[in-house]
């Protein structure tokens, strides 16, 4: 039985000195791999938001990746929280937060969109 693919789910958070990045899967791939007793990282991650620190007095460089092709239905779900992944990666930037603050905070945190 499949479930719809409604919302989208943080599954991967990567922070290094001059950026950070913020990956989402959808949440049936989460409960797929949830259930089967992984932690929900190994679900294939649709889309990546990365914010890069240029130089100092630089501005910084916001970056989105996509891994579903369009047309598909994945695709159309992940265009409508690129922006809810941005403030999350700004989130984590504005409050200087380490890996394991953030994990704590956001990793399994389901998405919901203004449109849901």
């Amino acid at each position: 039985m499949q479930n719809a693919i409604t919302h989208l789910v943080i599954n991967w958070i990567a922070i290094n000195d001059n950026s950070i990045l913020v990956g989402a899967t959808d949440n049936e791939r989460w409960q797929w791999d949830t259930e089967e007793g992984a932690s929900g990282a190994d679900a294939k991650t649709l889309v990546t938001v990365t914010l890069t620190q240029q130089n100092k007095g630089f501005s910084t460089l916001e970056t989105a990746n996509f891994y579903c092709p369009p047309g598909d239905i994945t695709r159309s779900v992940v265009m409508l929280y690129i922006e809810e992944l941005f403030r999350i990666a700004w989130a984590i930037k504005n409050k200087n937060l380490d890996f394991t603050e953030a994990h704590k905070i956001y990793f399994g945190k389901a998405l919901k969109s203004k449109e849901s």
